[in-house]
């Protein structure tokens, strides 16, 4: 079992706690990022149709209506057009080389009417997640990935020029995380 350090659970619950009210029960979810273990899916799961879940660090596997696939996810999500309702990214998207690519791709994959969820640390974030990192509290390998901090105009600019009609931004975690959500 791999190390979890000890901030790291609080605030994966925190951008779950975000996200849960905008997944309609029912719904088809793809959470790009998922990580081991899959801890929004497993919640989930009992009321949704489907779950999917893509990352590069799992172990492919189908457990009831979850299922795994091991994925790079810099350019390209390997699922059919117009196949899922809602996509989460949760602290994700800080990671990609190609933020924009990845974002065209879950709008393609969404349905019309479908919805992404992403959170991402806020600029602000940078120094208290870097010193975090430094005396253990997260991941340093994780912190050290980070490719982007976005201010909610450029992840604003980016849901729109990648064609998402109905944007919505808020920070939460006293301004250090934004969640966007936005409509296909």
């Amino acid at each position: 079992m791999k190390y979890i350090p000890p901030l790291e659970p609080l605030l994966q619950e925190l951008r779950i706690v975000k996200v849960l009210p905008y997944i309609p029960r029912g719904s088809r979810v793809v959470d790009v990022g998922c990580d081991e273990p899959q801890v929004l899916l497993s919640r989930i799961a009992p009321h949704m149709r489907s779950c999917i879940g893509i990352d590069i660090v799992v172990h492919e596997k189908k457990e009831g209506n979850i299922t795994i696939l091991k994925q790079d996810l810099q350019k390209k999500i390997t699922l059919p057009s117009q196949s899922a309702d809602v996509i989460t990214m949760l602290a994700v998207l800080e990671h990609m080389k190609h933020p924009r690519e990845i974002v065209e791709e879950c709008f393609r994959i969404l349905k019309p009417g479908g919805v992404l969820l992403v959170t991402v640390p806020s600029p602000a974030s940078k120094p208290i997640l870097e010193f975090f990192s430094t005396i253990g509290l997260v991941r340093k390998e994780m912190i050290h990935q980070h490719e982007n901090y976005f201010t909610k105009e450029k992840l604003r600019h980016l849901a729109k020029q990648t064609g998402f009609s109905q944007v919505h931004i808020e920070s939460f975690e006293l301004g250090y995380n934004t969640c966007m959500r936005a409509v296909k």
